[in-house]
């Protein structure tokens, strides 16, 4: 359970990190599609480390729909606990709350306002009209 609450963290955390933050000024685009990269990599690397484990799922839905399943199917192993996913959801759910926290803590600026930034179509208009009233 350690494990999955490790990985969803981690999950969590570049999830926060890449895809949340605000775009520095100084960047010519908006648009950075490498975040994608970094979540798929962070899902890739949590499947493979925590698969033999107990899984791999990072996620509680998934592990939530794996448990209805098992117990709607049951196959050859037998159907499996409802209690083992409500621990490990409990655990995912552990490690999201967890990389929220740490998100907070690590990126305070993103808590707080954002200047108020005037496009410069509205500035072009301003600055227009300020000539027409001065003529």
């Amino acid at each position: 359970m350690l494990a999955e609450a490790m990985a969803t963290l981690v999950l969590a955390y570049v999830v926060l990190s890449v895809a949340t933050v605000r775009v520095p000024k100084e960047w010519k685009t908006k648009q950075n599609f490498y975040f994608g990269l970094a979540i798929a990599s962070c899902v890739t690397a949590g499947g493979f480390a925590m698969g033999s484990v107990s899984g791999g799922e990072l996620n509680p839905a998934v592990a939530l729909g794996i448990a209805v399943e098992n117990h709607v199917h049951p196959g050859r192993a037998g159907s499996s606990s409802m209690g083992y996913c409500a621990a490990f959801m409990f655990s995912e759910i552990l490690g999201g709350m967890t990389a929220a926290g740490l998100f907070r803590i690590t990126h305070p600026g993103e808590y707080e306002d954002a200047p108020e930034t005037k496009n410069e179509d509205a500035e072009a208009a301003e600055a227009g009209a300020a000539g027409a009233n001065a003529a």
